[in-house]
This record gives C-alpha cells, structure tokens and sequence, in this order.
C-alpha cells in the first residue's frame, strides 16, 4: 500500500527489496492453509520454479506456505495479483518465527510483493502471503525461485521504474539522469538540464564540503556505475508527490563510511516531471525540485548507513534538516512548521498524527536544536550510530559522547521551540499550540487529552507579578513542570521538578510547560498522560536556579485558539 507523503522514501516503511530488518509485526488473522515443498539448491540459470495459485477474501486474508531451504540458498519469492483489487504483502519467517524479511509494493508502479534472500541454515521456512490490512481481495499467484545470489540482481531489475516512452540519458560527473519526451512521463530538456545542474551542486555540498559519504554503487545497474536518477511523473494518489528515493540490494557494509555497517543499501531517486499537480508549498517549480533533490540525494546517503531503522524519523527528520544547509534559498522545511507546532503534546516521532507521518518532516526542528547545542557533527556522529543501533537507543548513544541525555535534549527542544530560538523562525508563520490560559489560583488542566511521550503541553501564566507556589498532580509523577520567564529578547527556562515557589516580576512573559520524559521505542502505541497545576499563592523566598537560557528575539506571545 502506497502511502501519501509529500516526500515520501521507502525507508519510512522499510520495503524490503532485499534481506533486511521486518517492514512491521505481522498480525496473522488465521492459519488456513499450509503447504509443503522441498526445494534443492541450484543455480539460478537453471532455478525450478515452485508455483501456488489461489484465492484471498474476507475470510482468508492470509495464508502460511512452509517450504525446506538449504543453507546457502538464495530465494526469491513473488506475489502477483491475478484479480480484483488484492494489495499483498510477503513475509519471510525461520523456523523461530523470526522475522527475516518482508515486502509490501516491490515496485512504485504496483502493489504485487517480492523479495529476496540467502538462506544461512538449512531447515524449514515460512512464507506468508496476505492482503495489506486484510482490506483488499482477488487471485493470486506465488512463485519461489530459488538459485544463487544473482536472484538479487533479478530483484532489482523488477523494481526499476519503466518510464512512459523512450528513454534518454543525461550523464553528469557523478549521475546517469533518465528521462524520457514522450508519454506521461515527459519533461523537457531545459528541466532536465536544471536536475543535473541541481544534482551536482548537492553531490558537491553534501559529499566534498560536509563531508558525507557517498552513497554505495549498485554496479551496473541503470547502465553503469553512476548515481541513477529518474524523471518521471508521481502522482499523490499513488503515495508520491514530489519525489522519492528507492532502496536496492542489501550490500552490508558501505566502503565509503567510516565505520561497519550491516544493512547498508544501494539506491535510485524518482523525482517529479512537472511539479504540476497541486501542493501548499510556495516555491515555483524549479526551487521545489531543488528542494526535494536536496533531501532524496540526503535519503540516498543514509541508506549508505542503515536501511530500515524502525524509527523512520530519523530519515525523515534529517533529510528536511539538510534542505535548511544545502541549498537554503529553496528550502521547503519551513513548510512544515506550522504543522508541528499544532501537535506538540504528541510523541515525538510518532506516525499516527493527524496526517499519518507528516509530523517526522517538521521534527527537523530536532535536529536543528541538537545542531544549535553540539555543532554541525551530532548530525553525521547520529548517523554513524544508526548504523550500530536501533531506536532511541541511537540517540542515548550519540548524547552520551557530548555529555547529553536524551530527556535533557527533548526538554530542551521543548522550551526552544516555544521560544521560537531557530535562525529560520521569521518564515514559521506559527507558534507552538497554546493548551489553557491561568487566570487565577487554584487547579488548573488541559483542554486537550494531556501529554504523550517526549511532548508538551504549554500555559500562559496571566496573573499580577509575585510569588506563586507552582505544583504538578498527577498519579504516577512521571510529569516535570517547567517555567518560562521571556524578557524583552531573553528567555529563561526552570525545571521545576514536581513544583516549586516561582518569583514572576520582571518578566513580560511566564509561561508553564508539562514535559513527559518517558519514553519508549514504540511510536505506534503512545499514551496519553493526565495531570493538574495547582497554583497558589506563595511566600517569598529564593528563586530557583536557571536551567537553560535562549535567545528571545524572535519569539511571539502564544495566541489561545477559540
């Protein structure tokens, strides 16, 4: 299933091309059916093909198919739909039920499932086949190949995009462009010319002067050793917009990174013809391809790292940093802002926002925060660690070298981003979603659902200048309470623990901020956290110490939405 995301790359739901980490948990609905079949070893000139036809409906939307592999095999493993409106996913399990590998659209061009992989222990293997969601139904038929590592090649082949006529080949020092004047897919040579001037300018920026590494070759594939990129049309009823990047074979370690990987990929970008289907962002359409070659070209890179950390923001999060670096005039990353500062009680990297994802795209703010404390290298030290680890524990890693933790950088981040402290905060047009007004003494709450992992709520103090006693309630005293003090262009940041007696003269603004900082790598299942602030007067006595300081010029007073 093709999901709809501006940007959107394979790595955010880790489609598996090759032998890689699971897309996600499997939900078996039934176990209706399982077949046995051996299959021996052979070359994959002259693999035997194993064929299964049948059907998926509403009550088989799946199907579990045992098979014997012999260590040192390669499978390759293809679901087609013969009819209806079937949308299969493929997943390959040992005889644990571990998860080895899995696919849900092998092509950008079709909802048909395949991948491939070496078998490393000979025994008994479990494919199964089922519909995405268990919401779409027809014929099927399975095929399984097996052979020996070219199967892979066979793979990568498939997933290539097939342009709409012709195809032309415009090769820069470091790129093969595809492209195509004829069918739906056409372009003109002017746009062509502007891709590879653009190309080139980031390969120089983000490889020779940043000093990232190049992304892996794929060999021949594409016709040669050069970086391939496809011009084609993408449609945001397909899952695309403006551009994604492909993932192909799973090589294992990147020679031109620093350090071991496992899951490194070589890749493809597709980026759009025209740019002519409608979008909310301002730039005209030679600056929007710019801005999306810059962050596919980034995604590119990352692959050369690790392809499939189950958490995708780190993708996402740093190909829209890069935008704000690379080539800032046609920056879209500001674009996103406004969306993010809407929802900042919800978890941070979470994919089940309002709009399914488009949340990790403005989490580039993150980034950016980390940027502001540690310097330009927390961004590539962050990456060579997701090439080590999994989830939080990336960002527990890389923290740890610089004397951070991660609670510190998210509360952080919090308070910044209330305070608007980014050099890019002028083109925001937003500030960050105001949860009540405190009028008064006594107990105050949200108006929303509370506060989700990593997020905030946030609250205008609107009394008379003194001595307040400040105390959060809640249950499981997960919560921290802080306050925000801004004068003039200054700000300054308490945590106040549990609570504490807060001074407020002297300060245009005060502002309360509920901070959760439990966490765990789950973004899918995130909890909602209730609390009240009790607000009392207090007596007087010495103020609590500053916790951080931010620079306040561009900061606008928080607007209470009716």
């Amino acid at each position: 299933m093709h999901l709809i995301s501006q940007k959107y790359d394979r790595a955010t739901r880790r489609v598996a091309l090759a032998a890689n980490l699971p897309l996600r948990t499997t939900h078996y609905l039934t176990l209706l059916l399982t077949l046995c079949f051996s299959l021996l070893s052979v070359a994959a000139a002259h693999a035997q093909d194993q064929v299964v036809s049948g059907t998926l409906d509403e009550t088989t939307t799946s199907i579990d198919l045992s098979f014997d592999f012999q260590a040192g095999d390669t499978v390759l493993i293809i679901a087609k739909a013969t009819s209806g409106d079937l949308d299969t996913v493929l997943t390959l399990q040992d005889a644990d039920g571990e998860v080895l590998v899995d696919n849900d659209d092998y092509n950008p061009d079709s909802f048909d499932s395949a991948l491939a992989y070496t078998i490393t222990e000979t025994g008994s293997y479990t494919v199964i086949l089922e519909s995405y969601e268990g919401e779409s139904y027809g014929d099927y038929t399975l095929t399984v190949k097996v052979g020996d590592e070219s199967l892979f090649t066979l793979l990568d082949e498939m997933s290539r995009l097939e342009l709409s006529g012709p195809v032309l080949i415009r090769e820069t020092p470091h790129f093969r462009i595809h492209y195509t004047l004829v069918g739906a897919d056409d372009t003109t040579e002017q746009y062509v010319e502007a891709v590879a001037l653009a190309a080139e300018e980031v390969w120089t920026i983000q490889i020779e002067q940043m000093g990232w590494p190049e992304p892996p070759s794929d060999g021949e594939q594409g016709g040669d050793d050069h970086y391939d990129i496809y011009i084609a049309s993408l449609k945001k009823s397909d899952g695309y917009m403006f551009g994604y990047t492909q993932p192909g074979e799973i090589i294992g370690d990147n020679p031109n990174t620093r350090d071991q990987e496992e899951y490194a990929s070589d890749s493809y970008i597709v980026i759009e013809n025209d740019f002519s289907e409608e979008h909310d962002s301002k730039l005209d359409i030679i600056s929007l391809m710019r801005a999306t070659l810059t962050h596919e070209f980034n995604h590119a890179i990352q692959f050369g790292y690790d392809y499939g950390d189950e958490h995708s923001w780190y993708y996402e999060a740093t190909a829209t940093w890069i935008e704000t670096v690379t080539l800032p005039k046609d920056q879209d990353a500001t674009g996103y802002i406004s969306y993010n500062y809407d929802y900042p009680e919800l978890c941070f990297g979470t994919i089940a926002d309002p709009d399914e994802g488009m949340l990790q795209y403005g989490e580039w703010l993150f980034i950016q925060s980390l940027v502001d404390v540690h310097g330009d290298d927390v961004v590539q030290n962050l990456w060579d660690a997701v090439a080590d680890y999994e989830g939080f524990e990336v960002l527990e890693e890389t923290l740890e070298n610089y004397d951070d933790t991660i609670q510190q950088a998210f509360a952080r981040y919090r308070v910044q981003t209330l305070v608007r402290d980014y050099e890019l905060a002028p083109e925001f047009e937003a500030t960050v979603w105001l949860e009540n007004i405190i009028r008064d003494t006594g107990s105050w709450t949200f108006t929303g659902d509370g506060v989700q992992e990593f997020g905030a709520n946030y609250f205008y103090f609107k009394r008379p200048a003194g001595f307040y006693d400040f105390q959060l309630i809640e249950e499981d005293e997960f919560l921290n309470l802080w306050v925000i003090g801004i004068r003039g262009d200054e700000a300054e940041a308490f945590d106040l623990g549990r609570g504490a007696t807060f001074d407020t003269h002297g300060y245009d603004y005060v502002y309360l901020m509920v901070y959760n900082p439990i966490y765990d790598d789950n973004l899918d299942d995130c909890t909602y956290r209730s609390y009240d602030i009790d607000v009392q007067l207090g007596s007087e006595t010495p103020q609590p110490p500053i916790t951080l300081t931010f620079d306040a010029t561009n900061f606008e007073p928080l607007v209470m939405e009716e």
